[in-house]
């Protein structure tokens, strides 16, 4: 009989062991402050009857690059409102040519 006590107690310290696992959990779960959702941002640029969002212009940017082939580690970009365009810099190299016209967005 004495090998049947053991059996019992280790089945009793498993179970013991669980539940107290169980209840650590449930407690650090309730504890865990509730996370609240993000909040979403957007930007948008108003000008001279333009309007266009932070997000759109700087697609357009990164669209003009890639249709010239160039590739940017650094990429700057300048709202101009007088001309409705916004100017870009690649790796601090820029021009005339680096130009996207806001009023085509």
């Amino acid at each position: 009989m004495p090998r049947k006590k053991k059996a019992e107690e280790t089945t009793a310290s498993v179970s013991t062991t669980a539940t107290a696992k169980e209840k650590a959990k449930t407690a650090a779960e309730k504890k865990a402050p509730a996370k609240k959702p993000a909040c979403k941002t957007s930007v948008c640029v108003e000008m001279s009857g333009l309007s266009a969002s932070v997000n759109d212009i700087q697609n357009a940017v990164k669209k003009a690059v890639k249709e010239k082939g160039l590739e940017a580690s650094e990429l700057n970009i300048y709202i101009n409102a007088a001309e409705q365009a916004a100017y870009y810099t690649i790796n601090g190299e820029g021009g005339e040519d680096f130009k996207v016209d806001l009023r085509n967005l």
